[in-house]
């Protein structure tokens, strides 16, 4: 399995209107995608303008088909871009081991 991770700063004052964002495009939108296992939008505690996206996949062919596609570029990347100040950064990691309770 692969964990897609990437974190991001917002503009200030912005995460609920970027919460309301996501959960049109993302989640609106992309819930059945081949290999998609699940997905987490998380704001930091002590940075209420930073947060963290995170998926997990099947593997990471999947993951790069859904990051390569137009779809992405243009109904999940396009409407959300506007929100951050500078970059964004993702990170990409090999699930060794998970526990679910």
């Amino acid at each position: 399995m692969i964990m897609r991770i990437t974190w991001g700063k917002l503009r200030p004052g912005q995460w609920d209107a970027f919460e309301q964002a996501y959960r049109q495009a993302v989640v609106a939108k992309s819930s059945r995608l081949k290999g998609l296992r699940g997905r987490w939008l998380v704001q930091d505690v002590q940075d209420p303008d930073a947060g963290y996206a995170v998926s997990l996949w099947d593997s990471l062919e999947d993951m790069r088909a859904y990051e390569q596609s137009e779809f992405y570029q243009r109904e999940i990347l396009a409407p959300l871009q506007p929100f951050f100040i500078g970059e964004f950064k993702t990170s990409y990691c090999e699930v060794k081991y998970a526990q679910q309770f």
